[in-house]
């Protein structure tokens, strides 16, 4: 068995929607909770290394989030959601849920399932167990980003 996998211009996975079940939250309030001029990030150290790495959530108009792995703040075009993995969020429900599109070599394209709150300048994200993840807490920081670094919109 073959399965298809559509990729982007920079080689990110692009699923079809409807492997997303949160897409179609319509929540009045929605920007009294999310912030859509900021960027919410975490800095990480690599396994077996002395180096760090960033990755970071970047919330959209429409439900859609990105999800930046192994990225540089500094650098303007690394903040193109083409370049991110692509999800979409709700506030609709008891928990605001996130869903994120991943590539997986075993079954194909994978959709993890995660649920986060925003307090003050941070953003809780709490990564639900599953078959192919553990649960996990993080804590990502925001940064307010300039008119500049918001030329970038989704493709998904």
């Amino acid at each position: 068995m073959i399965g298809c996998v559509h990729r982007n211009n920079f080689g990110q996975v692009r699923p079809n929607k409807i492997r997303f079940s949160i897409k179609n939250c319509k929540d009045e309030k929605v920007f009294s909770k999310i912030d859509t001029s900021v960027i919410y990030f975490s800095e990480f150290e690599r396994q077996n290394s002395r180096s760090k790495y960033i990755n970071a959530y970047k919330f959209y108009s429409n439900n859609r989030i990105a999800f930046f792995t192994d990225i540089s703040l500094d650098k303007l075009e690394e903040l193109n959601p083409e370049k991110a993995h692509i999800g979409y969020y709700s506030t609709c429900f008891e928990n605001n849920k996130i869903q994120i599109a991943f590539y997986h070599v075993q079954s194909n394209i994978y959709i993890s399932r995660k649920e986060f709150e925003i307090r003050n300048d941070s953003l809780f994200i709490k990564t639900l167990e599953s078959p192919q993840s553990a649960l996990v807490n993080e804590i990502y920081l925001k940064k307010k980003l300039s008119k500049n670094e918001l030329i970038f919109k989704p493709d998904w």
